[in-house]
């Protein structure tokens, strides 16, 4: 019978997984993009629902509000990311 052969040591096989986890899943331009594109359609999404409601220029508020938060929320995650994961 055949030799089994010993694989790598489960500490080291650990470490390499938990490096594989903190790894970013998208460069920070791809995401950036994303957030753009995602902020611009949330903006004009609202506008669109409060300007027959409310008008113009309180509608246009109302997107520009919504489209800041979506950013808001994207570099308080970073923030919150960084924080709890510092060594």
């Amino acid at each position: 019978m055949a030799k089994k052969k010993k694989s790598i040591k489960p500490k080291k096989q650990k470490e390499e997984q938990n490096l594989n986890l903190n790894q970013p899943w998208i460069s920070m331009r791809k995401g950036m993009i994303v957030i753009a594109i995602t902020s611009v359609v949330m903006a004009v999404l609202t506008a669109w629902q409060v300007v027959p409601i409310r008008g113009w220029v309180e509608g246009i508020l109302w997107g520009l509000l919504f489209g800041a938060l979506i950013w808001a929320i994207f570099f308080g995650n970073i923030l919150i990311n960084k924080f709890l994961r510092r060594r």
